[in-house]
């Protein structure tokens, strides 16, 4: 398991293309994601996540940052970097994969899923209602490892998957609360990425937020290499930012 570290929440932050001048923010928060789903191997047969790998929940982090400029034409960037990393410890495999044989108990997995999300999108609306539209490039870079001594087998496996981006967030205007929804998704051949989080939040006076919420990840990577994933990662976050 990861040590707690700040992670992201997905931003409710109530930007302006349009103003005069050139705005940042930033933020961090800590994530909590249940993973359920399969793996497979060279087409050997899938082993789920919790029955066979017995993969727990984890401690993970997410940081993010956000240009906006008042050039009408071009799109504001939204960055976000997201650590996922799952253990399983004493499995026994239902397939084989690579070297480590099904049936045999004692195994362990590690299976990260490293995100980088570029987003590029436009404001559409800016009062109370806040709506972003946009295009998402979430690269993922991945590594699988199953080994029983003196047996192991190590994949990794990258994919980039372009997603369409938006982002509602419903002010209650004179008090600084807020809610809304953020999500990517799209399918592209055999890969398909749907992203979404659901938020409630505080920000004052200053540009000093809060947030807490729920994020959830499905995931479909196929011909990405020797390995193929359909998985589902869910869990809670909490987060702070800065808009400057």
């Amino acid at each position: 398991m990861k040590k707690l570290l700040p992670a992201i929440a997905f931003s409710l932050l109530p930007f302006t293309a349009s103003a005069d001048f050139i705005g940042f923010a930033v933020g961090a928060a800590y994530w909590n994601p249940d993973p359920s789903g399969d793996i497979t191997y060279m087409n050997s047969g899938s082993n789920d996540f919790s029955d066979d790998l017995k993969l727990g929940d984890s401690q993970e982090n997410v940081l993010w940052a956000v240009i906006e400029h008042p050039v009408p034409m071009l799109p504001n960037i939204k960055l976000v970097k997201t650590t996922l990393g799952l253990e399983g410890r004493n499995g026994t495999l239902n397939a084989d994969f690579g070297d480590v044989n099904a049936g045999l108990p004692g195994v362990n997995t590690d299976l990260t899923l490293d995100q980088i999300d570029a987003i590029f999108y436009y404001e559409i609306l800016d009062n109370w209602v806040n709506l972003d539209l946009g295009l998402n490039f979430k690269i993922i870079d991945g590594s699988a490892k199953v080994s029983r001594q003196p047996f192991s087998t190590k994949e990794d496996f990258t994919a980039t998957v372009p997603l369409l981006y938006g982002n509602a967030v419903f002010e209650l205007p004179f008090t600084g609360f807020s809610a809304g929804l953020e999500a990517s998704l799209l399918s592209v051949n055999d890969n398909s990425v749907t992203d979404m989080t659901a938020t409630v939040g505080y920000e004052s006076d200053i540009g000093l937020g809060v947030l807490a919420g729920l994020r959830r990840q499905s995931i479909v990577l196929k011909d990405t290499g020797d390995v193929d994933l359909d998985f589902t990662v869910s869990g809670p976050f909490a987060a702070v930012y800065y808009d400057f």
